[in-house]
């Protein structure tokens, strides 16, 4: 579990300084609708005869690959000078607690 105080004291690239500020946990983002441009890709080089690259062998499946017990933590900063807000990613962790 990983500790993250509520407030932190930051640098803000449009300001320019550091000030006092407020972290919330970013909601983890949907899956994009649609293919990545490299599945776009790999699709399109399968139509058709003879060696296509790294695009002959068929993907390795997800019963060969070992999934990730945790996620990235995503925290949402906001400047209270400029208002400017970005989003600061944290290594992986199953549980995030917030503290005053």
């Amino acid at each position: 579990m990983v500790k993250i105080p509520e407030v932190m004291f930051k640098y803000c690239p449009k300001c320019g300084k550091h000030s006092k500020m407020k972290v919330k946990q970013e909601k983890s983002a949907r899956r994009a609708g649609g293919f990545s441009a490299m599945a776009r890709k790999e699709k399109n080089k399968r139509r058709g005869y003879g060696n296509l690259g790294r695009f002959s062998k068929r993907p390795v499946t997800q019963t060969k690959m070992a999934s990730k017990t945790s996620k990235k933590v995503d925290l949402r900063l906001a400047c209270p000078d400029c208002g400017k807000s970005w989003v600061l990613s944290y290594p992986r962790t199953k549980r995030v607690e917030f503290i005053k």
